[in-house]
């Protein structure tokens, strides 16, 4: 890299400088109290651009004079393409319309102000526009495929970024692969999808694994705690809907829960299109959970809670993972039945901004206050997700492809996505970003530890991406877990007004 070039001449010539420091100070020790006349040794040594010259002087007294002259030549600069030379072309592929319509819709509106304000800025590195298609996969994956390929071979985008639900994810990046274009995932969290050997599928946020891995532990660290017991004396539920997202993040709270000896008092999947869940209800009242860990949509949920509800479901703290239980819609249907229960997901962007660089500080508060003007209501995770992780790609990966290519095209932006590496912090998410490379498929750093005897091999996902889980408290999901990244405290039990609290 140029500007790692740069560094190294920086550090060859610190380091010529100390050598002939060194010298000049043995120079002067052996002459002692030498009555030699005086005597100027004058080294030049050139680093190309640079050149240091070291003068020492030697006289009666033992005084070591030393003259460092350095002259470089500027710093180089990258020579950028004109604007006319460059162009960027991005589709957005997401649910507007159908069964995921609501989340897809603020995830959708995510990236697109994040395109938008890019843009105001002048676009990519201030001087390249960014021109976007809007495609409406119906919620459906057929569709999904079709829209796909639409928007590579009809409206030539090199980027599709998409698309929330993670059976739309598995089919739409089929169709990128074949085509060689990058599908940029910012919402769907399937393990599978980056399973697959994929070259051009990139996936910023965590997986669903994860998300199960987070909420088991969020359990130990501070569930337990709160509630004075022993997670060996605790009793958790996992309840998912049997669809790829549900059964991923499920067979992460099992494994988790196992690792760390918490009692499993039901395992049990529904349907994804269930229209009645009494009797998934009914046997956890018979079991009687401390703990509900549960996966599910938008209707799905509102479907359990209001049954669970009605047939007097008593628990002491549920914890969702993503999608429904993090859906604004979900707690307008719900109103405040919702308050005190837990999420887990990519942070809301209700966190602790100091944890923050202050460049993606003052970007997160920005969209904000764009999502409330054009939706009319706060942002939640999906919407920051579709912000956030198309940030990633505009003002990280899109400018590396620039700069060291001189070109937006799928294989430029692919090389320049597995070069990027940004610490915690350099997101609105909080999270660092790394992707596993196909020469070296690597597991996450959540993997890293509840995967341990059988990791996974992910290409294109980020590896050092994480969940974290929140609660909604007076009708917004504020961060509670890590710490770290907490912008309040979690409420543990359920408070006595939850007509679910027992």
């Amino acid at each position: 890299m140029l500007f790692d070039m740069v560094a190294k001449q920086s550090n060859i010539l610190v380091g010529i400088l100390a050598v002939l420091i060194v010298v000049a100070g043995v120079g002067g020790y052996l002459a002692g109290s030498s009555t030699a006349t005086p005597m100027t040794v004058t080294t030049t040594v050139t680093v190309v651009p640079s050149t240091v010259t070291t003068t020492v002087v030697r006289t009666e007294r033992v005084t070591v004079t030393e003259t460092v002259t350095v002259t470089s030549t500027p710093t180089p600069t990258v020579t950028l393409p004109p604007p006319d030379k460059v162009q960027i072309r991005i589709g957005l592929l997401f649910p507007l319309t159908g069964a995921w319509a609501p989340l897809g819709t603020d995830q959708m509106t995510g990236a697109k102000i994040a395109i938008e304000m890019v843009n105001r800025r002048g676009g990519v590195l201030g001087k390249y526009k960014v021109d976007y298609v809007v495609a409406d996969c119906k919620s459906d994956v057929t569709v999904a495929a079709t829209e796909a390929e639409r928007l590579i071979t009809m409206n030539k985008v090199q980027v599709i970024v998409g698309s929330y639900a993670s059976p739309l994810l598995l089919a739409a990046s089929e169709v990128a692969e074949k085509y060689k274009t990058i599908y940029w995932e910012v919402g769907a969290i399937t393990d599978s999808a980056t399973l697959r050997g994929f070259k051009y599928l990139f996936r910023p946020q965590p997986i669903g694994g994860d998300f199960g891995f987070q909420s088991v532990l969020f359990i130990r660290d501070v569930v337990a705690k709160a509630l004075g017991k022993d997670v060996s004396n605790l009793k958790v539920a996992i309840v998912f809907e049997d669809g790829p997202y549900g059964t991923s993040v499920a067979s992460g709270n099992k494994l988790m829960a196992e690792k760390l000896r918490i009692p499993i008092v039901l395992y049990e999947g529904y349907p994804t299109a269930a229209t009645d869940l009494s009797s998934l209800i009914m046997k956890l009242k018979m079991v009687g959970p401390d703990i509900i860990l549960h996966t599910g949509y938008y209707s799905d949920t509102v479907l359990f809670f209001r049954q669970a509800k009605e047939l007097g479901l008593k628990l002491k703290a549920y914890i969702a993972h993503g999608a429904g239980g993090g859906l604004p819609a979900t707690y307008q249907a719900l109103g405040k039945d919702m308050e005190y229960m837990f999420n887990v997901d990519p942070p809301s962007p209700y966190l602790n901004y100091e944890a923050l660089n202050p460049e993606v500080r003052d970007a997160l508060l920005e969209f904000v206050e764009r999502f409330k003007a054009e939706r009319g209501y706060e942002p939640m995770t999906h919407a920051h997700m579709g912000f956030s992780h198309t940030w990633i790609l505009l003002t990280n990966v899109l400018p590396l492809a620039i700069m060291r290519y001189g070109e937006v095209t799928p294989d430029t932006i692919r090389l320049a996505a597995l070069e990027i590496n940004i610490s915690e912090g350099g997101t609105t998410m909080g999270y660092g970003v790394l992707f596993a490379k196909p020469e070296k498929p690597d597991d996450t750093i959540l993997g890293k530890i509840g995967r341990v005897e059988k990791p996974q091999q992910h290409i294109g996902q980020n590896i050092l991406s994480y969940p974290v889980v929140m609660q909604w408290q007076k009708g917004r999901l504020i961060v509670v877990y890590p710490e770290k990244f907490a912008g309040t405290k979690a409420v543990i039990p359920l408070p006595a007004e939850s007509p679910y609290a027992g």
